[in-house]
């Protein structure tokens, strides 16, 4: 009798340690990270009675049934909020794999989103401990595309660009602190190659931050407006982020189906980055030998934010026209159509604070979904100024037409 239990237990052992060996020995096909930068006043309240971030928490974990053999991985810090009972503002990660949540975990409270020492503790440990064949990254949060503002004297993060953080934990405005995509880029070269990188954030998608983050993904998604505070449907594009083929273009027709295409998103080839450069400084040459001035008209161009950042089609477009140049438009279109290898048409835009983006006549002729920068006498001491911060700046080579 005790030789027959001794048997069974041997046996139960063995196919617990076969099943447990099995796990280990299978690698996920892809680890996604979604870096959730909250600490700010993405973390009050909806008018769904949510806070935004806890909103997208929720969906999150209504979307992971489709996640298949991957890893899907939140990192999220929150901010302070005042008026509630409770206190959730400890960032923590979760890991979520098969349907099923793993893992979650407590990070350091010290930690600020915006800091690139935080970014990439959090991604070494999300990829080293959750290693798949491929990895994608979501960034969740504020940001401004690639414009600087240094609001903050002394602080090597002061600079605008992605990830606002509250020093104080606030739930107030929008932070204080920032990381700017120079630091954002270097910190991510760091870390192991990304298939994707999925802006969820406002203003990314210019010429500027897809060129500056080439190297550290092989495709770039995002949009060039402000988008709405509640995001992406994650419960809508989880399986679209984990699929191999079809995630670039399955993630932009959700999400812009979502809002009723009243979202610009496109997707960047980030192979195809530095061949868009050169096509662009080529063109930007001829129209400067046919009188290109410093500081072009932007009357009815397709814009962004602020009048700041223009649909870089809708720019070269225009002025190839102007000057007769046709032939030179086409082949930087062929090249830009190369790089930019999907987008969704919007008919227009609003800000959070419901400002309609429509002032200006948009076909599909017309709009590409990308902005680029474009001096103007006005942003002489600001903008005109940090553009020269940006390796698109050199690329370009916009100091030869006097940019």
């Amino acid at each position: 009798m005790n030789m027959k239990k001794l048997l069974i237990g041997l046996l139960v052992v063995t196919l617990f340690a076969g099943c447990k060996n099995e796990v280990e020995e299978t690698p996920a096909e892809r680890t996604v990270l979604i870096y959730m930068a909250a600490q700010n006043n993405l973390s009050n309240w909806s008018g769904s009675g949510k806070r935004f971030a806890n909103s997208d928490i929720e969906e999150i974990k209504e979307g992971i049934e489709n996640l298949g053999n991957n890893n899907l991985v939140i990192y999220i810090d929150k901010a302070k909020d005042p008026s509630a009972n409770y206190d959730d503002h400890i960032p923590y990660m979760l890991r979520f794999r098969n349907g099923e949540l793993k893992d979650s975990i407590p990070m350091d409270d010290s930690m600020l989103p915006c800091d690139p020492t935080t970014m990439k503790t959090v991604i070494e440990r999300a990829f080293t401990d959750y290693p798949a064949k491929d990895y994608g990254l979501v960034l969740w949060g504020h940001a401004t595309g690639w414009l600087f503002t240094d609001s903050i004297a002394n602080n090597a993060a002061r600079n605008r660009a992605y990830g606002g953080s509250n020093k104080n934990e606030s739930n107030q405005g929008s932070g204080d602190l920032w990381m700017n995509i120079p630091s954002l880029a270097k910190t991510l070269k760091a870390l192991p190659h990304l298939t994707f990188i999925f802006a969820d954030c406002c203003h990314m998608m210019s010429v500027e931050c897809a060129y500056e983050l080439k190297d550290v993904c092989d495709y770039f998604i995002g949009s060039s407006a402000e988008i709405p505070a509640s995001g992406a449907p994650y419960n809508r594009i989880m399986a679209a982020m984990m699929d191999k083929e079809t995630f670039y273009q399955s993630i932009c027709d959700i999400y812009a189906s979502m809002y009723r295409n009243r979202i610009p998103l496109a997707v960047v080839k980030s192979s195809e980055m530095a061949n868009l450069a050169d096509a662009t400084k080529t063109i930007l040459q001829a129209m400067k030998a046919q009188g290109l001035p410093e500081y072009p008209n932007l009357d009815n161009l397709i814009y962004y934010l602020d009048r700041n950042l223009y649909d870089i089609n809708h720019f070269i477009m225009t002025y190839a026209t102007k000057y007769g140049i046709e032939a030179e438009y086409q082949s930087w279109k062929q090249a830009f159509d190369k790089a930019v290898i999907y987008n969704k048409f919007a008919t227009d835009w609003s800000t959070m604070s419901h400002v309609d983006f429509d002032d200006f006549e948009i076909t599909e002729e017309d709009y590409s979904g990308v902005s680029m920068f474009i001096p103007q006498q006005k942003l002489k001491s600001t903008d005109n100024k940090n553009i020269k911060k940006m390796s698109w700046y050199y690329a370009a080579d916009l100091n030869s037409i006097g940019w």
